[in-house]
């Protein structure tokens, strides 16, 4: 109950504020741009598959923009009350300090499932009307699963902010955690991938060059999301059929199940980490 009234309170919070609606504005600018860009041409219709698998959407949009702003909002969620005072009397009411942890994750990934949501749902619903063919159980799919995205990076801020003493850490985690996971991680497999493919690769490796490179990728929650929310548009998550196979989808059943349990790792773990250091932590 202590951990719902910190995640209602961090909510409230947040709602009230105006980046919220600033937030959302610009997400419902944002989808609208990448709808007029992918409209299709005189007499056509657009596909549900076609929006949300275009390059504007899930690279420009999502799997760039979405972990940005999860980071931001969320880097400073504990240190920065740590740094003002105000963390000690939220711990002088009957919260422990898993119940700040835990409830600043569940309010902070709230707060942004508000912008996210109304920034993909408006501008599809005035499209539904025109060029797209609206499947309304696809459409609300990918908006979960990248709730799920978002969620994930708000839990490694804010594990980030427990474990730290300043804002300046906190800022310069969220950067650094922002340019490893985004730019940098493609950066690192490219080499790597021409190597491997060239015949490359240690042999003291108990695992084979390709399914190196897969678990690279896994390890990235933005890797992982691509891999199912990838399958889910085209209607073939959990096909469970071969990889490689057109009919079954591109991934194996196994890759996605490890996909999904990345992610929700993601969403674990940082807390966790960050709960560890807190829980020693003189305020």
């Amino acid at each position: 109950m202590s951990l719902e009234a910190v995640a209602r309170k961090d909510f409230q919070d947040a709602v009230r504020s105006r980046w919220l609606l600033g937030l959302t504005a610009f997400f419902v600018l944002l989808v609208s741009v990448v709808v007029y860009l992918v409209r299709p041409g005189e007499g056509q219709t657009l596909s549900t598959s076609a929006l949300l698998g275009s390059v504007f959407i899930r690279d420009a949009l999502v799997t760039t923009l979405i972990p940005l702003i999860a980071l931001v909002v969320s880097y400073n969620a504990v240190v920065g009350e740590r740094e003002t005072g105000s963390l000690k009397l939220l711990l002088a009411l009957p919260h422990s300090r898993s119940d700040v942890v835990f409830g600043k994750v569940a309010g902070r990934a709230g707060a942004i499932a508000v912008p996210v949501s109304v920034g993909f749902l408006l501008p599809a619903l005035v499209a539904a009307i025109g060029p797209l063919s609206l499947r309304p159980f696809t459409f609300l799919g990918y908006i979960l699963l990248t709730l799920l995205l978002s969620a994930a990076f708000v839990a490694i801020a804010v594990g980030f902010s427990s474990a730290v003493s300043s804002n300046r850490l906190a800022i310069g985690g969220a950067v650094g955690l922002y340019f490893l996971f985004v730019p940098l991680w493609g950066a690192i497999q490219f080499p790597l991938r021409l190597y491997l493919g060239m015949g490359g690769g240690p042999s003291w490796l108990p695992i084979s060059g390709s399914s190196l490179l897969e678990l690279l990728r896994l390890v990235n929650p933005t890797g992982s999301f691509k891999i199912v929310s990838g399958e889910f548009v085209t209607g073939t998550l959990f096909a469970a059929g071969q990889a490689g196979s057109q009919a079954a989808g591109q991934y194996a059943t196994s890759t996605e199940l490890l996909a999904f349990g990345m992610l929700m790792l993601w969403l674990l773990v940082p807390p966790l980490l960050g709960l560890l250091r807190f829980e020693g932590a003189d305020l």
